[in-house]
């Protein structure tokens, strides 16, 4: 991918530096009897001028855009968009006249430019070459503006958008909340007490659930096998937290292999089981979780049947939603969501390609 983005990247500013240097010179007309790439004042004049506006299409992209107008200093911003504009037409004129006194280039490289108009008075073939130079330099300036306002906001929506799914997974990751760990902790000092084997397996299963979320959940991706490893150090928590007041059915199947997932983007439907599938004081709380992994990916079936809590637990669907937005943006076409839900039950499908 990274590869991909740097060849990318290479052929833009190829792209830009042929519309800047090379399509005026094809676009705009010539002066009578001049050809093409003909080295004389006018093609000089032109050259400077377009490799200037070259330079402000990066200043514009880099520093202008995100330091000005996306700071809402639009004053600042026209000011030095402006200055620029006029540095770009006037300081090629004031390099070549400087040229033309400390050396005679009016018999060599550059001759003047009357002599490519053998009709017309002077001063009207000069007013005639300063229009269509101020045409040409406009054009290139209102297109480098343009088009580096083009990349500079698609840039810059992208990475708003990556901020916003940044902080969809902080959510996420906050989600194992200091309650959940108290209420796991208070569990596992239980069975210490009782001097239940299970205690041992408890602070295990913690430890491993507690490094995933503090170190690998901050990777882009990390293998499938750690993800699955953290879902059954959760599932396993929350059977030593419930005891047998709920029934927990959780099936795994397949070789993970070298797959790699984006983290937390499955545990968010577990978790919302457990959450509204769960009441200690009623015996017939189910909750069934598979995870199946195939060649190209995995399989997901959450199942829980609605309960009744003391406390008010009504969804937000904003975990449900933050996920669903995740999966959209790093699975697009790449994978199946069904939602089934009645005033009873709530279940969910999760079809993933992972290759």
């Amino acid at each position: 991918m990274v590869k991909k983005m740097e060849r990318g990247g290479i052929t833009t500013h190829i792209f830009y530096f042929l519309l800047f240097l090379v399509v005026p010179v094809l676009v705009f007309p010539r002066l009578p009897g001049e050809t093409f790439f003909e080295i004389n004042r006018p093609f000089a004049q032109d050259t400077m001028a377009n490799c200037l506006l070259l330079v402000f299409f990066y200043l514009n992209y880099y520093i202008l855009i995100p330091r000005f107008f996306f700071s809402k200093r639009y004053a600042a911003y026209i000011s030095f968009a402006l200055l620029s504009l006029l540095i770009a037409f006037s300081l090629p004129h004031l390099i070549v006249n400087y040229l033309l006194r400390v050396k005679d280039f009016d018999h060599t490289l550059l001759p003047q430019i009357n002599n490519h108009f053998p009709g017309p008075p002077a001063d009207s073939s000069s007013l005639f070459f300063l229009a269509e130079e101020l045409r040409r330099h406009l054009y290139l300036f209102f297109a480098a503006t343009f088009f580096s306002f083009l990349l500079r906001t698609r840039e810059h929506l992208s990475k708003l958008k990556e901020e916003k799914l940044s902080a969809e997974l902080s959510s996420l990751k906050a989600q194992i909340n200091p309650h959940f760990l108290f209420n796991t902790l208070n569990s596992i000092y239980v069975l210490s007490i009782k001097k239940d084997n299970k205690a041992s397996e408890a602070i295990v299963h913690l430890s491993g659930l507690m490094r995933y979320v503090i170190k690998d959940a901050n990777n882009y991706k990390i293998p499938l096998q750690k993800e699955i490893e953290y879902i059954s150090n959760y599932i396993e928590l929350q059977k030593a937290r419930l005891g047998k007041t709920t029934d927990v059915q959780f099936e795994c199947s397949g070789d993970a292999g070298n797959k790699e997932i984006a983290p937390l983007i499955l545990i968010t439907w577990i978790e919302n089981a457990f959450k509204y599938g769960i009441n200690p004081n009623i015996d017939d709380c189910i909750v069934e979780i598979t995870l199946q992994v195939t060649d190209t990916g995995l399989r997901l079936y959450v199942f829980n049947k609605k309960v009744q809590h003391s406390l008010n637990t009504e969804s937000t669907g904003i975990g449900i939603s933050n996920t669903g937005e995740r999966l959209k943006h790093l699975y697009p076409d790449k994978h199946v969501l069904q939602i089934s839900e009645n005033k009873e039950t709530y279940s969910i499908m999760l079809s993933l390609q992972l290759v």
